[in-house]
């Protein structure tokens, strides 16, 4: 057995208005391939930033028993970021520089250490990315989604790190740099963490450990075995729930009963004690004892009562918990033949040279998954479609009213609440309606009165899906750009039921090949070497083609 790469021993963190996020957390990390995954919101950057270095814990412990590389999922980009500051070694390579040039600063020779041949590392890493085109000066701002995250976890590779922490390592990558990571990942020597969403990369994994309200709890398996243990603790909980249901029901029944035949026998005793003969004294005594008898056994059974009420509660609260989130469904419904888009001899001014010229029409109902490698165009196809960029030439038409979520949701105002801009969006609707349907999105009454820029990731995402999808006005065309990145487990499965029962028209961009098959799709539009192709999916080729 290998020792740990690190510990956590009764670890906590508060928030800074003192909200406590997690408490008392015991986990071992060591050589064994770990999946992380929880609800959005319940604090599994937090914790990784802790793990990291990056954040001090309120009370507990983090021990690390060596260096730990850790890559966010929200990988920070400026004007003047590169492509060796993305793979961090940018200030590897600026102490080899000054030292060829003749530096004899010890500052320098500590930073480079024994990594004389860096430079080949960089080619090497860069091949490995099928980014060989880029050197280390080249600006990161001109890259896609995709292609930044594979230049940092090239660098995470390159880091040698005893532990590696990635935080949603697979959102923007497309079908083959997954592949690539999975199989870099089953080679990894050291210790590993991952944070993600991702079914078929938590499949990979060793072992699960899932972040609650209630705290860590580690399954000893991959993603399926999670899956079967969930659901057979889930359907456990339910026979509880309705055993203790149905002996509440009962005790409450008995209860009823006890009193109505106390009070049945009391009114009896009254009035044979105004018949009888006896002293009033004798009556009294008779009264006393059996007013006691029947308070004891009163007393008996509302203390049995309470404790199954106990029981039921907590029983209750579990399983609302582990509750499935919901989106409600959108009502709207488009004509089969009924022209959504139109592209004529549309120009894109981004993408590929290849992938520049587009016609394309989408009818009413079909369900498009937009496939292909990381930079070929995809997110800019619907940024045209959406009209926030123009076409170099051709004529971009949609004739009905459409919901357009982009990668970096900017539909959204960070500064504001939740509840405001649903509100915005939905005028109409009662705020008790609106609140309802955020509670069933996960986000409870406290998390929609933060400005969104305090948020998680994946609660973002859930706000400007809700904005979107609960207009006043339903969108009959949904054209959605990775909605499944950052979503968590419970929240991707409702995206998934309410796209499939949607009777609108879809256009999707998405790398996640899982999410995708659960779509009912009709059509995908394929990114090729010669161009633009959309075929036609057979139901059976839905779930097997992407």
């Amino acid at each position: 057995m290998t020792p740990p790469y690190l510990v956590l021993t009764g670890l906590g963190y508060n928030l800074p208005d003192g909200r406590t996020l997690f408490s008392d957390l015991h986990l071992s990390l060591d050589a064994l391939r770990t999946g992380l995954i929880g609800r959005n919101g319940v604090g599994k950057s937090v914790l990784a930033r802790i793990m990291a270095g990056e954040l001090s814990t309120s009370h507990g412990q983090c021990q690390r028993m060596g260096s730990v590389h850790y890559l966010p999922q929200h990988i920070p980009l400026s004007s003047t970021t590169t492509v060796a500051s993305l793979l961090g070694i940018a200030h590897v390579l600026t102490a080899l520089e000054h030292i060829e040039a003749g530096s004899s600063d010890s500052h320098h020779f500590d930073t480079l250490a024994d990594r004389w041949d860096i430079r080949q590392q960089l080619h090497n890493a860069l091949e490995q990315a099928e980014l060989a085109h880029l050197h280390a000066h080249s600006m990161a701002q001109h890259l896609s989604g995709g292609e930044c995250m594979r230049l940092a976890l090239a660098g995470a590779m390159l880091s040698n790190a005893d532990l590696l922490i990635l935080d949603e390592p697979t959102n923007h990558l497309d079908r083959e740099s997954r592949l690539a990571l999975q199989q870099q990942l089953q080679h990894w020597p050291h210790g590993l963490l991952v944070i993600s969403h991702d079914r078929a990369l938590l499949n990979t994994m060793d072992l699960i450990v899932e972040l609650t309200p209630t705290g860590l709890h580690r399954y000893g398996g991959n993603y399926a075995f999670y899956s079967e243990q969930k659901a057979i603790a889930h359907a456990a909980a339910t026979q509880a729930l309705e055993h203790l249901q149905h002996t509440h029901k009962q005790e409450t029944k008995q209860q009823h009963m006890l009193q109505e035949r106390q009070a049945k026998r009391q009114a009896k005793g009254n009035k044979q004690g105004k018949e009888a003969n006896q002293a009033k004294i004798l009556l009294d005594r008779q009264k006393e004892r059996s007013e006691s008898s029947a308070g004891r056994i009163h007393q008996q059974q509302a203390a049995r009562l309470q404790q199954v009420g106990q029981h039921l509660q907590a029983a209750q609260q579990q399983l609302t918990q582990e509750s499935i989130t919901a989106i409600h469904a959108v009502h709207s419904s488009t004509a089969s033949q009924q022209r959504l888009v139109t592209l004529s001899d549309v120009a894109l001014p981004y993408g590929n040279t290849a992938l520049r010229a587009i016609d394309f029409t989408l009818y009413g109902r079909q369900r498009v998954a937009v496939v292909g490698p990381n930079g070929c165009g995809k997110s800019t196809l619907l940024k045209v479609i959406a009209g926030q960029i123009t076409p170099l030439s051709g004529s971009s038409h949609v004739s009905v009213p459409f919901a357009y979520l982009d990668q970096q949701l900017h539909t959204l105002d960070p500064q504001r609440n939740v509840l405001e801009q649903l509100r915005d969006a939905a005028p109409k609707t009662a705020e008790g309606t609106l609140r309802t349907q955020l509670v069933h999105l996960g986000l409870d009454s406290q998390r929609i009165a933060l400005p969104v820029a305090q948020l998680s990731g994946g609660e973002r995402i859930k706000a400007a899906l809700a904005c979107l999808l609960y207009a006043d006005e339903p969108p009959q065309l949904l054209l959605l750009d990775e909605p499944s990145n950052h979503l968590d487990l419970p929240a991707l499965q409702a995206l998934e039921h309410m796209l499939r029962h949607y009777h609108g028209g879809v256009m999707v961009v998405s790398h996640d090949e899982h999410f995708l098959a659960q779509l009912a799709l009709s059509h995908q539009l394929t990114a090729t070497e010669s161009g633009w192709q959309l075929a036609e999916l057979l139901p059976t080729q839905a779930d097997n083609s992407l």
